[in-house]
């Protein structure tokens, strides 16, 4: 068939410079996938297929043969088409387009078809019709073209890029081709299927609703303009734009720190590059838009759903299961803990809002800023909290304390506030007082530790057994500890008592020995063979540790460190034994 007219690029070396923009070569697809909204198409089929070196597929006709074999890959849309002056006036004409200050399309520059031969391609043929005219045009490059004029009349546009592909190569190709539409076409207007023929996939459909991926805490419309706004835990969330379900610009933003968002706006474009947002009046529009709906209609959002979330959290724990029963509740949690921090991060954004009853505590209630902070005074500037409810937390209670769950809301409230937090069941110890009688191996191993005690000058009231192993004991870990009361609420660095009077009359501490510690059992075995050795080693170690090593000690070198000491008379008493 002659051609109908032969042409060549009046500005070769312009239309390199274009085709080399594109980083990625596949890139294309999302281009001519534009152009097929464009032209009111409702279904886009994309299709590949590796066709065999001797193939006599129509799309390769009059091509030098390949080695490698080759493959096709075709884009087919029902849209409006073209006639031959969109031909000859628009598509062939560069930096033209028939969508000029047109917001109900796409692209705007007239540079989207030329994007395919980035992909270096053997051959583009596109297959068109409009208005009685039916035509063909062949590209062997971006540098020349011929149009047909052809009997044969069809729906929309047909492209087909053929290019020498090894077998091998092409499950890559077609891979790629598959993401290149899903990360830039997934929430087009128009219907998406992809095909690929060589592997028997497809059609599958790729398009997607235009929604956050973890779904939307609010929807935004108007004309021309969709907005789903979430939120986030990530001080830079997700941001996208998108213009009738194109992307034009995708990262991690903290333009709303706490609020991911989508904006679908065909008001909005990209610059000639393609690699960004234009940020005109029209994006300046769409941001002061989405900046109203996060201060005037996300914090009411947060609110229910924290309050709703907290009152599943308080039921559980009060019910006494644990975190793994309400995860879903500590992620709702979790995205939103931002977004409050941001609206309570001044005394005046935090007016009105310090009512709000959102954080839950383990008997069951959910309290508000206020209620804190009143519960903070009552406990000299302290706020308690812990995973579950144990025997610490439950004594706290009795005591008219509030013991709130662990999660994300603990550590900011100690800034709100201005107060100190600690885990209830690591600040409080609550061991558990035992007879002689009850542990009868260790009977005459305490009596002797008590008379070398006394001989060498009282340094405990009583040396008396225990058990550390109650519900949510930081103590098991421990070979004794002492309290001024003993079996009572106490802190866990409980401090020995500040004057010389306290010292003098009564304020020597009860040291509490754990029976179950493996240490312990060890000296109790020890004493029937050797008491007088196994009184010793427990006494130097009573006297040198006196207790648990506060924190803010841990690591610090004395005579003897815990850490040493203990490791001493595990080796003492394994020498000892054997």
């Amino acid at each position: 068939m002659p051609a109908e007219k032969s042409g060549v690029s009046s500005v070769p070396g312009l239309v390199k410079d274009l085709v080399n923009q594109f980083d990625r070569p596949l890139d294309f697809i999302r281009e001519l996938i534009q152009n097929a909204i464009d032209s009111g198409s409702n279904r886009v089929d994309i299709t590949l297929e590796h066709l065999p070196k001797d193939s006599q597929h129509p799309a390769l006709a009059g091509l030098p043969p390949s080695e490698s074999g080759w493959a096709l890959l075709c884009l087919e849309d029902d849209g409006e088409g073209m006639d031959e002056r969109v031909i000859d006036e628009y598509l062939l004409v560069l930096f033209r387009s028939s969508k000029e200050q047109d917001f109900t399309k796409i692209g705007k520059f007239g540079i989207g078809f030329v994007s395919v031969f980035a992909l270096q391609p053997q051959r583009v043929r596109l297959h068109t019709a409009r208005g009685g005219e039916s035509w063909r045009l062949d590209f062997p490059s971006y540098e020349r073209y011929d149009k047909y004029r052809v009997r044969t009349m069809r729906e929309g546009t047909l492209v087909e890029v053929v290019k020498a592909v090894p077998r091998a190569e092409y499950d890559q190709l077609c891979a790629d081709a598959r993401k290149a539409v899903t990360n830039w076409c997934r929430h087009s207007e128009a219907k998406l299927f992809f095909t690929d023929r060589t592997a028997g996939v497809g059609p599958d459909l790729l398009s997607e609703p235009f929604d956050l991926p973890g779904g939307h805490t609010l929807r935004y419309e108007e004309e021309g303009t969709a907005l789903v706004l979430g939120f986030s835990g990530e001080e830079k969330p997700f941001c996208g734009f998108y213009n009738r379900g194109l992307t034009l610009e995708e990262g991690a933003e903290a333009h709303f720190p706490g609020v991911e968002f989508k904006a679908n706006s065909r008001y909005i474009e990209h610059t000639l590059t393609r690699d960004t947002i234009l940020k005109d009046e029209n994006y300046d529009k769409l941001m002061k838009t989405m900046r109203r709906l996060v201060e005037k209609e996300l914090p009411s959002k947060l609110r229910s759903d924290l309050e709703e979330a907290s009152k599943r959290i308080a039921r559980r724990v009060c019910e006494g299961r644990g975190p793994e029963d309400y995860q879903a509740e500590l992620e709702v949690w979790r995205r939103r803990a931002l977004f409050l921090q941001r609206l309570y991060s001044g005394l005046f954004s935090r007016w009105g809002r310090e009512s709000w009853p959102l954080f839950p505590a383990l008997d069951g209630r959910v309290l508000s800023l206020s209620e804190l902070r009143r519960a903070a005074e009552k406990s000299r500037g302290w706020l308690y909290f812990d995973s579950s409810r144990n025997a610490v937390t439950a004594e706290l209670e009795k005591r008219g304390f509030t013991v709130l769950a662990a999660g994300s809301w603990v550590a900011p409230l100690s800034g709100w506030l201005g107060v100190k937090t600690a885990q209830a069941s690591q600040a409080f110890i609550l061991p558990t007082l035992l007879d002689d009688s009850q542990v009868p191996e260790a009977r005459t191993f305490l009596e002797s530790l008590r008379a070398l005690d006394a001989w060498q000058g009282p340094k405990y009231r009583a040396i008396l057994p225990a058990d550390f192993g109650y519900p949510g004991s930081c103590l098991s870990d421990e070979l004794f500890v002492t309290q001024r009361e003993p079996g009572v609420l106490s802190p866990a660095h409980e401090k020995p008592s500040a004057t010389l009077l306290g010292r003098l009359f009564g304020g020597r501490p009860t040291c509490l020995l754990n029976t179950k510690h493996p240490s312990a059992q060890a000296l109790a075995r020890l004493h029937a063979k050797r008491p007088r050795l196994a009184a010793f080693l427990a006494s130097k170690a009573l006297r040198l540790l006196d207790g648990r090593q506060p924190s803010n000690l841990k690591g610090v070198r004395s005579n003897l460190t815990q850490g040493e000491e203990r490791r001493l008379l595990e080796a003492a008493l394994s020498e000892a034994q054997a």
